[in-house]
């Protein structure tokens, strides 16, 4: 399983630094489909049925739903990312110790202090950490839809680490608490997408004015 998070930590680096914004976005599809092995895994290994329904919400939402949107919101814009706040070859160092660094970091935290809890959970605090400290460093909003999107993939992968130990009511509870917030992430992207298409043609109608007026 290491190896399957240690690939969801590699596309997510992927997502977030990569200065073509199309590619970053297709590097969400890997990174999606690899959460849904991953929770269908937890599912069958624990015999949680309900991580099943789960897995296939996210393989609609995070794995095609998403992308799709984030595609379309591509249209009539430049593809290259706005320049973040920060030099590109830092963010890229930074990047690289907050995945790694932070990955083993917390294995071993997770290991001493709380055993009970899954491996998933390492993997979801370093991709909560990491959509944060993208999140912050960006100023393409594109790139700030990817960030808040791979920090919703951390607090997903943070509760399905506890489901186990639970109560089945809770676990029921959060099936329901997913479900709200893959469709406030979808209603996000589709707004956002709209915001995106405003803005391009505020800057089609700048410039056309621009030349009428040369």
């Amino acid at each position: 399983m290491e190896i399957i998070y240690i690939a969801i930590l590699f596309f997510s680096f992927l997502a977030g630094e990569a200065k073509s914004l199309r590619f970053s976005i297709l590097s969400l599809i890997p990174h999606s489909l690899l959460i849904v092995v991953v929770v269908f895994i937890i599912g069958y290994v624990n015999h949680i049925p309900a991580l099943y329904f789960i897995a296939v919400l996210d393989l609609v939402v995070r794995a095609i739903l998403m992308p799709v949107l984030l595609l379309k919101g591509l249209k009539n814009r430049l593809e290259a990312e706005i320049k973040p706040s920060i030099s590109h070859p830092l963010s890229i160092a930074l990047s690289i110790v907050v995945l790694s660094i932070g990955y083993h970091f917390v294995e071993i935290f997770k290991s001493s202090y709380i055993p009970h809890v899954i491996s998933s959970f390492s993997c979801g605090l370093t991709l909560f950490v990491y959509g944060f400290y993208l999140f912050i460093s960006k100023r393409d909003m594109l790139k700030m839809i990817i960030s808040f999107f791979i920090i919703e993939n951390g607090i997903h992968f943070l509760i399905i680490s506890m489901i186990p130990k639970m109560p089945k009511f809770i676990e029921v509870s959060l099936t329901l608490n997913f479900i709200v917030a893959i469709l406030f992430l979808v209603y996000l992207t589709i707004r956002l997408n709209e915001v995106f298409v405003r803005e391009e043609i505020k800057k089609l109608k700048e410039s056309n004015s621009q030349r009428s007026q040369l």
